[in-house]
């Protein structure tokens, strides 16, 4: 099938814009995270609403009231929006309690999962601009989603033959997979050796290293596959081919991020680690 020159400017377009404002904030270090965050935060928040609950016209107030609450969790290692996020919460559960409507619990269920879904992965991401002290390892985790993503598709589109799953996402593959696991070793190996050495923790000097990036990549890729099967799950739940239309040529704003939202909780937890493991070995 022959490439439409018009879509593919289009997407092409868009996508530049998309990662230039991701460097953009990621340069920018903390502040300019949290500003990111925030606006993920409420796009994603708003697509998410759309997905479970199509007619959003109808519900003005209960996206207002979704929307402060994934910016305050967000925003949280601030400390002072995860208590107000704790209010928002309790109030959430009250104003279930008077509802009427037959949908009460269903909606309290689904405004709670996108909260942790979209709000605490954000969250995360917040805090490591904070513990980096730099955005730019941030930027290297970003780097590396689109890395596994660009060699997941070349080596998919190229070999793929055996299906990864299936059931949710048809055109994914084991070669595709493996592909975008090699490249993304490789590329984070190559930021660990040309980038210095990153405080991890500047108070107790541990660092990521050329072995911590590559072991990264592996972190990354598996993460990054299982987040783009799990947004594919939800769509496939609801009839949907794409989250929403908010970016050109890529579809929504989800369908940008759902490999983040399970690659910033599964790197925080390999950071702890980390940290913890070359913590004990100091003198």
């Amino acid at each position: 099938m022959a490439l439409d020159p018009k879509s593919t400017l289009t997407r092409a377009c868009s996508g530049i814009v998309y990662i230039a404002i991701i460097i953009g904030a990621c340069l920018l270090g903390a502040p300019g995270v949290f500003a990111l965050s925030t606006l993920l935060g409420i796009l994603g928040i708003i697509e998410y609403r759309k997905i479970h609950f199509p007619d959003l016209r109808n519900n003005i107030p209960g996206i207002i009231y979704d929307c402060i609450g994934v910016v305050l969790l967000a925003n949280s290692v601030l400390i002072a929006p995860f208590f107000a996020w704790l209010v928002w919460l309790i109030g959430r559960m009250i104003i279930t309690l008077y509802s009427d409507e037959s949908s009460a619990a269903r909606s309290f269920i689904y405004d709670i999962t996108g909260q942790i879904y979209i709000g605490l992965p954000l969250a995360l991401m917040s805090g490591m601009s904070y513990l980096f002290h730099s955005g730019m390892p941030l930027l290297s985790i970003f780097i590396l989603i689109w890395v596994n993503d660009t060699g997941a598709f070349l080596f998919g589109s190229t070999f793929g033959k055996h299906r990864l799953f299936e059931r949710i996402s048809p055109k994914k593959s084991w070669e595709g997979f493996w592909g975008g696991m090699i490249c993304c070793i490789i590329s984070g190996a190559l930021i660990g050796y040309f980038g210095k050495a990153i405080n991890l923790c500047p108070a107790s000097g541990v660092t990521a290293t050329t072995l911590y990036w590559a072991i990264a990549g592996i972190v990354i890729c598996v993460a990054a596959t299982y987040g783009d099967l799990f947004e594919s799950f939800i769509k496939r739940r609801h009839n949907l081919k794409d989250s929403g239309n908010l970016i050109p040529g890529h579809g929504g704003i989800l369908d940008r991020i759902d490999s983040l939202l399970m690659v910033i909780p599964a790197m925080s937890v390999y950071i702890a680690l980390w940290m913890a493991i070359h913590l004990t070995q100091l003198p």
